[in-house]
C-alpha cells in the first residue's frame, strides 16, 4: 500500500482520502473537467436533497422530521441551510412587492407611514437573517411546551428549521399570486393565506408527536402559539423602536 503526503494538512496517510481531514489523494489541476464535476455534483445534491425535503415537507411533514431527528438524514438537505436558501429566495420574489398597499390611506405626510415600505423592503432582503435569528427563541417555546415529549432544545430548533422550511415553501408558492392581485387587495390577501400558513405547522406538530394524546398535543401547540406570538410581537415592537431611532437620527423625524 503506498503512503501519501495530505496536502493539505501534511498528514501521511494510505489509501484515496486523509485519515485526518479528508482532502482527496488526487488533487489534480483545476481544469474543465473540474468545472463539469463541481457542476454535477451540486446539481445532483440538489435534486436529490433539496428537492427530497421539500417533497417530505409537502406530503409528510411530521413523520419525516422524527425520522429526521431518529437519524434517517441521509437523503435531506440540511434544514439551516435549507431554511437559508428558502429565506432567501421568498425575500428575493417579495422585493418588487408593492407595501404601500400595507399602509392606511389617510392621505397623510406621516412621515413614519412614508418609510414603511422601505423598512418592509429591508426586511425582505434580509429575510433569510432575520428569519434564522428569530428561529432560537421560537425554538425555545416549544422546547418549554412540549418539554416532557423528550426532544432537547438542539432538537427542537431543527423541528423548527422544518417547519419554517415547510411555511417558506408555501410563500414561493403564493408570492407570485400578489404580483398579479391589485394592489389595494393585497392586505387582505395576506391576511387570507396566513390561515394556511400556520394550519401547516399545525400539521407537523400533530403528525410529529401523534403517538401522544391529541388533546394534550393540542394543549401544548396553544401553549407554544401563544409564546411565539409573545416572542414575535417583542421583536416587532423592538424593531419600531430602532427603525423610530433611525428616523430620529438620521433627522427625518423631528420630535421637538
Amino acid at each position: 500500500m503506498n503512503h501519501h503526503l495530505c496536502k493539505n494538512c501534511q498528514h501521511t496517510f494510505e489509501g484515496n482520502f486523509c485519515s485526518n481531514c479528508g482532502q482527496k489523494t488526487n488533487t489534480v489541476r483545476l481544469n474543465w473537467h473540474f468545472v463539469k464535476d463541481e457542476l454535477q455534483y451540486t446539481f445532483l445534491h440538489i435534486n436529490k436533497g433539496f428537492l427530497y425535503s421539500i417533497k417530505e415537507l409537502l406530503t409528510r411533514p411530521g413523520d419525516t422530521v422524527r425520522e429526521f431527528l431518529e437519524g434517517k438524514r441521509v437523503k435531506h438537505y440540511k434544514p439551516i441551510l435549507l431554511v437559508f436558501v428558502l429565506a432567501g429566495l421568498n425575500g428575493l420574489l417579495s422585493q418588487k412587492i408593492d407595501y404601500k398597499a400595507f399602509m392606511p390611506d389617510n392621505n397623510t405626510k406621516n412621515i413614519v407611514a412614508n418609510e414603511m415600505p422601505k423598512m418592509m423592503n429591508w426586511i425582505f432582503s434580509h429575510y433569510a437573517i432575520i428569519e434564522l435569528t428569530l428561529l432560537p427563541l421560537f425554538s425555545l417555546c416549544s422546547w418549554l411546551a412540549f418539554k416532557k415529549y423528550g426532544y432537547n432544545y438542539i432538537e427542537n430548533i431543527i423541528i423548527n428549521c422544518f417547519a419554517s422550511a415547510q411555511r417558506l415553501i408555501f410563500g414561493l408558492i403564493t408570492i407570485p399570486l400578489m404580483y398579479l392581485i391589485d394592489s389595494k387587495y393585497l392586505l387582505s390577501f395576506s391576511s387570507l393565506i396566513s390561515i394556511p400558513v400556520y394550519g401547516l405547522t399545525i400539521w407537523l406538530y400533530l403528525q410529529l408527536y401523534k403517538k401522544h394524546e391529541i388533546g394534550n398535543v393540542i394543549l401544548r401547540l396553544l401553549l407554544f402559539g401563544f409564546m411565539a406570538t409573545l416572542v414575535f410581537f417583542t421583536a416587532i415592537i423592538i424593531a419600531s423602536f430602532v427603525f423610530v431611532f433611525y428616523l430620529v437620527k438620521t433627522g427625518q423625524i423631528n420630535l421637538n
